[in-house]
């Protein structure tokens, strides 16, 4: 027939398998060094810079914006993970992209989300260029204790909070079994 296609069981399959890829990496490994640097203005008008504030802490930085439905399905994974972690040295960033005239909604919008990690606010949009040139919301940056980038999280799927977890449970030993190593003076 003319005008009509007929797939080919291995074009059938290039097109499964590169689906199915997709939706398996849901995190993409990074090895790019520090992140940009940033200085934001928190809920309450305080000042917050990525580098100055946080002492070698494990931090995500988690781009987001009160109309985006993934970013509200991942806030309470966001704050769940924040509450186990914390005291061992997680810090959790959210950044609202939302514009300069809705600021006023973004703290009634992290209260009714019971939101108690960090949030700062980007209304003009400085950062989500030097961190996510698609602008995909939600977009992290898992950063390890040495202020690397270790991960890149594009988007939110449910069950991404799992290997979000791992992600954060391997960074956080990772100091702690060095820390034990150069207290012992015993290596593997």
């Amino acid at each position: 027939m003319i005008g009509s296609r007929r797939f080919t069981p291995f074009f059938s399959r290039t097109v499964f398998i590169a689906s199915i890829a997709m939706l398996v990496l849901t995190t993409v490994p990074a090895d790019a060094g520090a992140p940009p640097f940033f200085r934001l203005q928190d809920l309450e008008g305080e000042w917050f810079s990525l580098d100055e504030d946080l002492d070698g802490d494990v931090v995500y930085v988690s781009f987001w914006a009160t109309w985006c439905v993934p970013c509200r399905r991942e806030m309470p994974h966001l704050q769940a993970l924040y509450e186990e972690f914390a005291d061992q040295g997680l810090t959790i960033i959210g950044i609202n992209t939302d514009p300069p005239g809705t600021t006023s909604k973004i703290k009634p919008f992290a209260n009714r989300y019971k939101i108690t990690y960090t949030t700062l606010l980007d209304p003009n949009n400085h950062l989500p260029g030097k961190y996510n040139p698609t602008r995909e919301l939600p977009y992290a940056v898992l950063i390890d204790r040495s202020g690397n980038v270790s991960e890149i999280f594009p988007g939110y799927r449910k069950g991404d909070e799992v290997l979000l977890r791992e992600k954060i449970v391997e960074l956080l030993g990772e100091t702690s079994h060095g820390s034990q190593e150069a207290a012992t003076g015993e290596t593997e």
